[in-house]
């Protein structure tokens, strides 16, 4: 029974350090949020200037509600986080409002 937990002390031990050794520091986070914060904030300002005019929006990953990584329509409003975009249903007649986070937008195309 001894081994047993001396084992377990010794998988304790090194999970602990592999642990101290993988995980990111303060200067690593605030480093990631600095550049992110930055990219977001550039994103948002072009969004705010093609706020009413039709573009295209790159999405890093497919959405749910778009059904692609493509998002297509009218910009609507744009906020510190969302931008809404206004586009036209694949059936049928009317719109749908699509609200999407900025730091899942890679890219604007026209």
């Amino acid at each position: 029974m001894d081994t047993f937990y001396q084992v377990i002390t010794m998988l304790t031990f090194g999970f602990v350090i592999a642990l101290y050794v993988w995980m990111p520091t303060k200067r690593d986070l605030r480093r990631l949020a600095a550049r992110e914060g930055a990219l977001s904030s550039g994103l948002r300002e072009q969004l705010k200037q093609r706020r009413g005019t039709s573009c295209k929006l790159m999405l890093d990953e497919a959405n749910p509600a778009v059904g692609s990584a493509v998002l297509a329509g009218t910009v609507v409003d744009v906020d510190d986080e969302w931008v809404l975009v206004e586009r036209p249903f694949k059936q049928g007649d009317g719109t749908q409002f699509v609200a999407v986070r900025l730091e899942g937008i890679s890219s604007i195309e026209e």
